[in-house]
């Protein structure tokens, strides 16, 4: 996803919408690449939980916002209680409420914000809730290019919402929450990772033309004459929403799915509209069109044309500003006649039952609201003297013929999405349309261009223009099926344009129920299909034109005898078939008719009934006649005059009455808009409150575990040192029973000797800090840590203390154990003369004790970390030895071992060291031994010495007997003889060598001695 566009998530929820936050949030994982703003209906005197509560269940951080926080990616940020919420430049902002509890929408006003400030890079996502808040934003995020989401109303806990903003048809995807993010993902990163704008524009541009012939066989209708880039936009979106990556593939879809047909075709109709929008332009409109034009008409019919209606809310809001200047005249609204049209039906429907959510209210000023909006809960509908102003009918300013003689045409921002070329066609349409000196009123991004000419303006800045007077000059060719072209173009071709399809169905419509005679169409099982003029006299009832039911079931007396054969031949035969001098019967007389039963191509057969007598009223005998000359002229007058009276006594009764219950109902009203509010308020608590409670519930079973299981003994007390709780462990030194819960400590007896622990806990429930010492069982025979600590509350005040004993006997057991070791192998080290050390590889630093120092020559002064100190009596010819001993067991591991000298004081000794290499979850640390081998080196020496001296004096004692030998050999000439005196030398030898070394130590010797010795040889 591209980091220079930052896609911004609003979310909207109210009642019921933590759970579904929960779902969406819980899978997401950093990095997301988006940033998400919750926007939840909170009560204004209630702190938010929600920041905590979401921060549990999801991975990203979670704030709640305090105004002026940049918007990042991955993070969530939350409305505060009691404020709105808007963006601007990338930054959020805390706006304050204009309007009362009940009214208030803050999801609209920030999606409304959101959709400005970040146009495509906006997505809107509406969860559970009441009411239809959400849905206009929803509206101004889709206009500006934005993506919209919704929950599933089968999911929701109150689908108002989600149904509110389905409605629209506006919802680019409609999910469970916990799919949305991975929606989202998938979305902007196919925009992020598709082509440039400007390529993915041109690839979709190849193909516009052709997207717009398929639409128009669609849906019937022709876009070729919108904006390009517009047109090119919008295509594009639904590319990105179906995850299509070009035109030509787009364009296969819309061939071969009527769905996405309907999905583009509402795309391309941007249905954004609400009461009174840019209400200062309304306001101009009212003071110098409205006003103007019901001082100027008064008694006639006023036309007023608003083209492209969507919902209806303009037309609506036109209406009312007539029907308040028509009041303040004193005269009937009833002259007004609004035509709005549009081409979508479904905005047409709602526009037509006239019922809009709650939160449109705030759109409309105060006087109108409570005279022309009636309230129905989450609902308002507008009033029926209103509703009876308008017509609502599908129509296209593009291809149907316009209206004609209109006062005012309302034709705002609609023109924007139309090229230059529509655009000229469209505004000679409209200058035929509105009357001499009628009104013009466009959009504020809008204008009439190069039609100055025909439409002057009266204000400017409200795009408000009159018609300029005179017929027009130029060629208008008109829209529908039913126009006429005249190639020369004269003054005759734009009189026969003006009689239009409606003028001449109205004509046809007033003749024949006026001036023909009765008649019917019927199908050929007898259903009536159309009706025409008055049938009263000849049925029961009077029949519609929309029929639907049996003419022979519904005809009266005499004709009823005469229809079935009469339809049974003419259905047969396929000829016109007359029943001559029918008498119909009726409670007021008799009418003798001739019935024609006329067959028509299309199967269906037109009955006409002509009267052929008059009329002949059914008298009864006991009925007299009244004498002419009789005068009743007074009586009735004075009837007349009692009866005026009564009327207007109770038309003012009925005025009191209306008003009291206008009263009532505006008190009603405000009081349900508050409760409406408050519930969804409360809502919202409950679901934190019910969170809360769950994670008690579970710490409170957690806690239960721990005291159940636990080996500790504790003991809870309060400020009055009376027992809260205690563990099952603490039941071995004090008998504590369920029921002592609530009874001081001081009467529980105990098996510790002394009353040391009362004191502790006296002190620390005073407010002393928590405090430790050893206690004692009274046999002696266990040993015990006491831990006295503070209990606090959650505001932190000091409400009693918490005993903790724990049981260390055997530890301190141990622990003499393990000092008595300990003192045997130092004392066992030092009498060794053995080094301990421990070199830390990552920091460089070297743990050695004072007596390894010693053996080592390391001065005492030298720090742990300094390595030069360390190694600055180390022979310099050793040192590349050690260097490189010690490089390799720190790169490959396993064990050192090296021998060096130590030069120290002059004298010189030899050390050999052993280590190996620890590697943990710690750092690395190489741990070893160091032995001075000084004297076992000498040792050495010395045994060398005597095996080389030993070495010596035996070659020469050798020597000395070859010496023999060969003197005996010059003097001997027998063996025997040879042998003994040869016995004799070597033995005199030995003598005198014991006699040199009788001890085998050096010392004197007596010459006489030695000679004596030597002779005997």
């Amino acid at each position: 996803m591209s980091e220079a566009r930052l896609p911004v998530v609003g979310i909207g929820a109210s009642a019921g919408g933590l759970e579904a936050l929960r779902e969406m949030l819980a899978p997401a994982r950093a990095p997301t690449g988006m940033a998400f703003v919750i926007v939840q209906h909170l009560d204004p005197n209630h702190e938010s939980m929600l920041a905590q509560l979401l921060d549990r269940h999801t991975m990203l951080d979670v704030l709640q916002c305090e105004g002026g926080e940049k918007i990042a990616a991955d993070k969530v940020y939350i409305i505060p209680p009691g404020h709105g919420l808007a963006i601007r430049n990338g930054v959020l902002e805390l706006t304050e409420f204009a309007q009362p509890r009940g009214l208030r929408r803050p999801i609209d006003d920030f999606f409304i914000s959101l959709a400005i400030d970040q146009q495509a890079d906006a997505a809107c996502v509406i969860l559970s809730g009441t009411g239809a808040d959400g849905t206009t934003g929803l509206r101004a995020v889709k206009e500006h290019g934005g993506v919209c989401l919704v929950q599933q109303p089968e999911s929701a806990r109150y689908d108002g919402m989600p149904l509110s903003a389905v409605g629209t048809g506006l919802v680019d995807y409609v999910r469970q929450p916990g799919e949305m993010l991975d929606c989202l993902f998938a979305f902007f990163n196919h925009r992020a990772t598709a082509d440039a704008p400007e390529q993915e524009a041109a690839l979709v541009a190849d193909h516009v033309d052709d997207l717009c012939k398929v639409l128009r066989t669609a849906v019937g209708h022709d876009f070729s004459g919108y904006k390009r880039t517009t047109l090119i936009r919008r295509v594009e979106r639904r590319m990105h929403v179906l995850g299509i990556g070009t035109g030509r593939n787009y364009l296969a879809r819309i061939k071969s799915d009527a769905d996405e047909c309907e999905a583009l075709f509402r795309d391309l109709l941007i249905n954004v509209t609400r009461f009174f929008r840019d209400t200062e332009l309304f306001d101009r409109l009212r003071d110098k069109v409205i006003e103007p034009l019901v001082r100027q008409t008064e008694g006639e019919d006023i036309r007023v044309w608003v083209p492209g209606c969507s919902s209806g809310e303009e037309a609506y809001s036109i209406a009312m500003l007539f029907a308040e200047a028509a009041r303040a005249r004193g005269v009937s609204p009833a002259t007004v006649q609004i035509f709005a049209t549009d081409i979508d039906e479904r905005m047409l429907q709602i526009a037509r039952e006239g019922v809009y959510p709650a939160s449109a209210l705030a759109d409309m000023p105060l006087p109108l609201r409570e005279r022309y909006a009636i309230p129905h809960a989450e609902r308002f509908t507008i009033a029926p003297q209103i509703r009876d102003m308008i017509r609502f009918s599908n129509h296209s300013i593009v291809k149907d013929p316009p209206f004609s003689r209109i006062d005012l045409v309302s034709c705002r921002n609609l023109l924007i999405y139309f090229d230059d070329r529509l655009q000229q066609s469209v505004m000679p349409l409209l200058h035929y349309a509105i009357r001499p000196d009628g009104y013009l009123f466009l959009g504020p991004s809008e204008s009439v261009g190069r039609f100055e000419h025909l439409f002057p303006a009266i204000d400017q800045q409200a795009r408000l223009f009159q018609r300029a007077p005179g017929p027009p000059n130029y060629p208008i060719d008109l829209p529908g099926h039913m126009r006429q072209r005249d190639a020369r173009g004269d003054g005759r071709s734009d009189r026969s344009g003006a009689r239009t399809v409606s003028d001449e169905t109205a004509a046809v419509r007033r003749m024949v129920d006026r001036y023909a005679p009765p008649s019917l169409v019927l199908d050929q099982d007898g259903g009536i299909i159309a009706a025409y003029g008055r049938l009263g006299r000849y049925f029961d009832f009077p029949v519609t034109r929309t029929g639907g039911s049996s003419a022979i079931s519904l005809a009266r007396g005499g004709l009823r005898t005469v229809l079935g054969p009469l339809l049974r031949e003419g259905r047969d035969g396929r000829k016109r078939v007359v029943a001559r001098d029918v008498l119909v019967a009726s409670e007021y007389g008799q009418q003798q008719i001739d019935v024609v039963c006329d067959p028509l191509p299309d199967g269906t057969l037109l009955f006409v009934f002509r009267e052929t007598a008059p009329f002949r009223p059914a008298l009864d005998e006991d009925i007299g006649e009244l004498d002419a000359s009789d005068d009743h002229v007074d009586a009735l007058e004075d009837e007349l005059r009692a009866t005026r009276h009564r009327l207007r006594s109770t038309v003012e009764e009925l005025e009191t009455a209306n008003e009291e219950l206008k009263s009532s109902n505006e008190e009603m009203m405000s009081m349900n808009e508050e409760l409406q509010s408050t519930n969804e308020e409360l809502s919202t608590v409950n679901d934190e409150l019910k969170s809360k409670v769950d994670q008690l519930t579970v710490a409170n079973s957690d806690l239960r575990n721990f005291f159940e299981s636990t080996e500790l003994a504790v003991i809870v007390l309060d400020s009055d040192l009376r027992v809260r709780s205690f563990t099952e462990a603490a039941t071995a030194l004090f008998p504590l029973q369920p029921s002592d819960r609530g009874r001081p400590l001081e009467d529980v007896s105990t098996r510790l000797a002394g009353s040391e622990y009362l004191d502790d806990a006296r002190a620390v429930a005073g407010g002393k800090a928590a405090l430790q010492r050893r206690v004692t069982t009274r046999d002696g025979g266990r040993t015990l840590s006491l831990r006295t600590l503070p209990y606090r509350t959650q505001a932190g005040s000091v409400d009693g203390a918490t005993l903790v004993l724990t049981d260390i006997t055997e530890a301190l057991s141990m622990e003499r154990d393990l000092a008595a070791e300990r003192e045997r192998m130092d004392m066992a080290i030092r009498a060794g003369g053995v080094a301990v050390w421990e070199y830390r590889v990552d920091t460089g630093e070297a743990v050695i004790d004072d007596h390894a120092r010693a053996i080592l020559g390391i001065d005492p002064a030298v720090s742990p970390d300094d390595a030069v100190g360390r190694l600055s009596r180390l022979h310099p010819d050793d040192r590349p030895i050690f260097d490189a001993a010690l490089a390799q067991v720190i790169a490959d591991g396993g064990d050192f071992e090296c021998s060096y000298r130590v030069v120290q004081n002059g004298e010189t000794r030899r050390i050999k060291s052993f280590g190996r290499m620890i590697v943990d979850d710690g750092p690395r640390r190489l741990v070893g031994v160091s032995i001075d081998i000084t004297p076992e080196y000498r040792l050495a020496e010395t045994r060398e010495l005597m095996l080389r001296e030993m070495n010596h004096r035996v070659k020469n004692l050798f020597a000395i007997v070859g010496g023999m030998i060969s003197a005996g050999a010059r003097s001997h000439e027998d063996v025997r003889a040879f042998a003994g005196d040869l016995r004799e030398r070597i033995a005199a030898l030995g003598r005198a060598h014991s006699l040199a070394s009788p001890t085998g130590e050096m010392q004197a010797i007596d010459l006489a001695e030695l000679v004596d010795a030597t002779e005997r040889l």
